[in-house]
């Protein structure tokens, strides 16, 4: 595996947030630097509010998640950050769009930035997108 990963999460579908805190876990706590950027619809998985709500767009595998009380896509993130390199950017073009601040994302992201700007970050790393 290269020595940088980059994913790119745009779906707002909780499965997606969530195998991708799964797979960007498993590499930074294994030395990988993992950079990822939020864009589309996905950002509406990192707002504050619908975290705290747990207002997500998911199947019948967040519906299990939800019910067994095991780890969710942005605990997953956080321990990750907590143990290995791990940065998370969200698109500052939906933050204009949707009208939205940092403030209310949720902790867990490191900041905003455009997509120029991320694909410098990217550049030379294994490229995942969900």
């Amino acid at each position: 595996m290269s020595e940088k990963l980059a994913i790119i999460i745009a779906s707002e579908e909780y499965e997606k947030s969530h195998v991708a805190s799964m797979i960007a876990s498993v590499a930074a706590v294994s030395g990988v630097d993992v950079s990822i950027f939020v864009t589309m619809n996905a950002v509406y998985n990192f707002l504050k509010e619908n975290v705290e709500k747990k207002n997500f767009t998911g199947g019948k595998l967040y519906e299990q998640i939800k019910e067994k009380k095991a780890a969710m896509f942005y605990e997953l993130f956080d321990s990750a950050k907590m143990l290995g390199g791990l940065k998370i950017y969200v698109c500052s073009m939906v933050m204009d769009i949707l009208k939205i601040e940092k403030d209310d994302l949720i902790d867990i992201v490191d900041d905003h930035l455009g997509l120029a700007a991320f694909l410098g970050i990217m550049e030379g790393a294994e490229t995942i997108t969900f």
